[in-house]
């Protein structure tokens, strides 16, 4: 009998051990599950309609003139990165197209894309293009401009002489997470690496952060104090601020930056530049493929 008892008890030991084990195997599973069901979750799909304005050599990017996209963002003309190269079969500027954008917090992309009508590659309006001879080199004296910052405090950029600048241009309702979301993150993640490697130099007021818009109809200095403090920047290093806009594209323009309105909206590129102590550039990043580091490595550089 005790022999018996003895040999349940092994068995059900046995099976309560593995059940046990199951249960570890589905707990340990379990939050991997859920963080794929969150990453999928933070994903937003918006069916998106427009006409092919250019499609990259290396087809990684498509330029679209998209109609609105309820929800989201109004019509503009922009350019879209593509992850899988083969959605852009057959697709060529000019032609009408419709597919899907999918957005997370910190980027967005188009996955599919299906021609809805072959059209003709659209002309290029030369009075939008930037007059070449206003791009400054790296030595050159930056130009001065009047500003407003988020305080509604007037001053002049001159007035931070002495100190390196990095400055960089964005509207606060620019939605796409490559685009404006992206400057201002990166201006976040690079204030980080600074506080890092050359805490003193923000302790002592040495760098600025200065982010620019050049939609000030809409982005009074009440709108971008809000829009700071939603990215916990500390005003004592970080300065939003703006200027009429016929100021702020010819200032912009010294850097290569280029905007206008269209459709409501604001169509625009992306010019992220560092200004040393003396006045004087020391480089522009153009584009979103520069990293916080990058962004760092020239402030060290016009700093020291």
């Amino acid at each position: 009998m005790s022999g018996l008892r003895a040999r349940r008890g092994g068995r059900y030991n046995s099976c309560l051990m593995r059940r046990r084990l199951s249960i570890g195997v589905i707990l340990l599973c379990l939050p991997t599950s859920l963080l794929g069901c969150r990453e999928r979750a933070s994903e937003r799909t918006y069916a998106i309609r427009g006409r092919v304005v250019a499609v990259a050599a290396n087809r990684q990017s498509v330029t679209l003139a998209h109609e609105e996209i309820p929800g989201y963002m109004k019509a503009m003309t922009m350019p879209f990165p593509v992850k899988d190269p083969r959605v852009l079969e057959g697709v060529e500027p000019g032609d009408e197209v419709e597919g899907e954008l999918v957005v997370t917090e910190e980027a967005g992309w188009i996955s599919r894309l299906r021609v809805v009508k072959k059209g003709e590659p659209p002309t290029w309006d030369r009075s939008k293009a930037l007059p070449i001879e206003y791009l400054l080199n790296p030595g050159d004296d930056v130009p001065d401009i009047a500003l407003t910052d988020q305080e509604g405090r007037t001053f002049r950029l001159s007035e931070w002489r002495g100190k390196t600048i990095a400055l960089t241009f964005i509207f606060t309702r620019c939605p796409f997470p490559n685009y404006c979301p992206l400057m201002t993150r990166r201006f976040v993640e690079a204030q980080e690496v600074l506080w890092k490697r050359r805490a003193e130099w923000l302790q002592k007021d040495r760098v600025r952060f200065l982010t620019l818009s050049f939609d000030p109809e809409y982005d009074t200095p009440a709108v971008l104090k809000a829009y700071g403090e939603r990215w916990n920047a500390d005003f004592r290093h970080w300065t939003f601020a703006t200027s009429p806009a016929i100021e702020m594209a010819r200032f912009g323009a010294s850097f290569g930056l280029s905007f206008w309105t269209e459709g409501g909206t604001i169509t625009h590129n992306l010019a992220t530049a560092v200004i040393r102590p003396d006045g004087k550039l020391q480089a522009v990043l153009r584009g979103n493929e520069w990293t916080a580091l990058d962004l760092v490595r020239e402030i060290e550089a016009a700093a020291r």
